[in-house]
């Protein structure tokens, strides 16, 4: 008994090898794509060790969002992938059917041929997760380069990465997924019956048509198309993430139902055309073609849908990431800014009679001895004066608005903006005492105070005193580190009206002396200290605009890739399904005076049809989508725009480019052309 188990693993073992061997060239794309899938997820998921090498600060869990973001993607991307696994290996077990009614011919029994499967899937599975995280481990190094270049650190900080955890985390995953593989096999080798086995060609399915079904879906999928387009350029400036997300769903819609009516409809079309359709292998192209967009439209829609979001993913994302941290220097130009706002409590009354460093200092914390230089301002708001009174006669340039309610519009002393302005090396200004200017930090605000300032011509009442406005009174400057521009229009007034206002918020902005990286930590070491009041720092909001372009980038170039991944294999399995049950068409075609070159170029129309019109109706979606986009992405070049859009477009067609050629490949050699 010993001897016949040690020589039936033996047998076992060789027979899987020679069938991974036999069939190495069906097994590619399941082994490309499993590879890639693996070195994508250990790339990503390194990240959090990348930040770690790189020293880089993360004393408000910014970067630890950022990783949340990643491992939420990459969760999504194992849904995807078990369901890629699960696809591909559906196509090995049809094209393996008579070979296993041959096997049960013989005399093995299912629990064998079971065991024989399982071997075979642990050999590709044990090369594609060994490929993979050999060229993750690769990757992650170009990766970390990449992220130390985002992040300023430089590449001095560089060194060389490996991620346990990330490993550890792609073993376990893909691991299962094969465990998942191995009890689909089981589960359909018991459904499986000798005589089907044997007998497995099976021919096109009939759909019943219906033209005038085909003509109004298809009329519906373009106004569906059109009502897309024009939601995300019209509302977009309004209400971007919902246009941008509704309009996402219609076109989604839309490319159903055009994959759905457009069989019968170019159908009908080609054979109107005699003279077309009757020469040489075209009725055979046609009907092909015809056949399988009807029988399979909904599994090609959902193909360009994700193609369409694998383009608009990564070109959206990375443009996004871009704008966060294009104008960063400008939105923290001091090492910290210390704010405290007035909330109508006691506070308020010791803060009117002393600054920000003396309250701290009264407080204990560390900071006022690790400044070299600061200034103190305070802002006041005066009742009524809100932007949408104010800018009420700016009808042009309102898109930098949108996203306000009606906040107030904020007043400063001419003495306390001077300040700011010495600290920033500036040339101070002049007010005169019946004058009033502008500063702002937006850059689209400038359009909207040019504007003000050429239609304003009455005085403005501030304190009690009618106050016009300076000639060339508008200038740009950021009053206080903060994320964002949120500055549109900031009112600058001589000093003693400014106080006749209520104050609003007091701010010292200050610049470290010494060595940066222990006031930093002194700085850090102060927040439990210093009571009701906010410290924002230069690193801190460097690492939040790092972090929110990281996650922006990484999260839409991952997802565009698996996406991407995950429509070039479904239609490349697709396609060898096909191939494989047309074996005894194209035999028939040669029997009947066809051709090798004619069946060939048979084949490769076909193909382009195939693999064509989903990533033609894919681009064109992306194209309105990203251009909408880009319209409400700020801060951003058209250089830099077009960057983004042809580095998405390139990898895709690269990618798809790589599944076209395997798959042409693959039914070549199927159909034995």
């Amino acid at each position: 008994m010993r001897s016949k188990k040690r020589i039936s693993k033996k047998v076992f073992k060789e027979l899987a090898a020679k069938n991974v061997k036999k069939s190495a060239k069906d097994y590619f794309i399941y082994f490309f794509t499993l590879t890639f899938a693996v070195c994508l997820f250990y790339t990503f998921n390194s990240i959090k060790d990348q930040f770690e090498i790189l020293g880089i600060p993360d004393t408000f869990n910014y970067l630890a969002a950022s990783q949340g973001a990643i491992a939420a993607v990459s969760v999504v991307s194992c849904m995807i992938i078990g369901f890629l696994v699960s696809y591909a290996n559906r196509f090995l077990m049809k094209r393996r059917k008579k070979e296993f009614g041959v096997y049960f011919t013989l005399g093995m029994d299912r629990r064998d041929v079971g065991r024989l499967l399982m071997k075979e899937t642990m050999k590709i599975g044990s090369a594609a997760l060994l490929s993979g995280l050999l060229l993750g481990i690769g990757t992650s190094q170009v990766l970390s380069m990449i992220t130390a270049r985002i992040s300023g650190a430089g590449l001095g900080s560089y060194s060389f990465i490996f991620s346990f955890g990330a490993a550890v985390a792609a073993v376990i995953f893909f691991g299962l997924t094969f465990a998942f593989v191995h009890f689909f096999n089981v589960r359909e080798l018991k459904k499986m019956e000798l005589i089907d086995l044997l007998y497995a060609d099976r021919k096109n399915e009939e759909v019943p048509e219906s033209k005038k079904r085909d003509v109004l879906l298809g009329i519906l999928s373009i106004l569906l198309f059109v009502s897309a387009f024009l939601l995300i350029f019209c509302l977009s400036e309004t209400k971007f993430l919902e246009a941008l997300t509704a309009g996402v769903a219609l076109a989604a819609a839309g490319t159903v139902l055009f994959f759905i009516s457009a069989a019968g409809i170019a159908a009908d079309i080609m054979k109107k055309r005699k003279g077309f359709y009757y020469r040489k292998l075209h009725i055979f192209d046609v009907n092909q073609l015809g056949s399988r967009i009807k029988t399979a439209g909904i599994s090609i829609a959902v193909v360009s849908i994700l193609m369409y979001l694998s383009v608009s993913v990564m070109g959206i994302g990375m443009g996004l990431g871009q704008s966060a941290i294009i104008k960063k220097d400008k939105t923290a130009p001091y090492d910290i800014s210390v704010e405290y706002y007035y909330f109508g409590d006691s506070t308020d009354d010791e803060m009117n009679g002393m600054s920000v460093l003396e309250k701290l200092e009264q407080q204990g914390a560390a900071l006022p001895q690790y400044l070299e230089s600061s200034a103190d301002l305070t802002m006041y708001e005066q009742e009524n004066l809100t932007e949408s009174s104010l800018f009420a006669i700016c009808t042009e340039n309102t898109k930098v608005r949108r996203n306000f309610e009606d906040p107030p519009v904020l007043l400063l002393g001419a003495d306390d903006y001077n300040k700011v302005r010495e600290l920033l090396k500036l040339e101070p200004i002049t007010l005169g005492e019946n004058e009033y200017a502008f500063t702002y930090n937006e850059p689209d605000a400038k359009d909207l105070l040019s504007e003000y300032a050429g239609k304003q011509k009455e005085p403005l009442e501030i304190g009690g005193k009618e106050l016009t406005l300076k000639e060339g009174g508008i200038y740009e400057t950021t009053l206080y580190n903060s994320n964002i521009f949120g500055d549109i229009g900031t009112l600058v007034v001589p000093q003693k009206t400014a106080e006749t206002g209520t104050p609003y918020l007091k701010v010292n902005n200050g610049m470290f002396k010494g060595n940066a990286d222990i006031a930093y930590e002194e700085a850090t070491a102060d927040l439990n200290k210093a009571k009701n009041f906010i410290y924002i720092s230069q690193k801190d909001i460097n690492v939040e605009i790092m972090s929110d372009q990281l996650t922006s980038s990484y999260v839409g170039i991952y997802l565009g890739i698996i996406f991407l991944v995950t429509a070039g294999a479904v239609l490349a399995l697709q396609q060898l399904t096909q191939s494989a049950e047309n074996e005894k068409r194209y035999a028939l075609l040669s029997k009947m005076g066809a051709g090798e070159k004619l069946m060939r170029k048979s084949l490769m129309t076909q193909m382009k049809v195939y693999f064509g019109l989903p990533f033609s109706l894919a681009a064109l979606n992306a194209a309105f989508t990203m251009a909408g986009a880009y319209r409400n992405i700020p801060y951003l070049t058209k250089g830099e725009v077009f960057q983004n859009i042809f580095f998405a477009a390139g990898l895709s067609i690269v990618i798809y480019a790589v599944y076209f050629m395997t798959t042409y490949s693959g039914s070549k050699r199927i159909l034995k052309l």
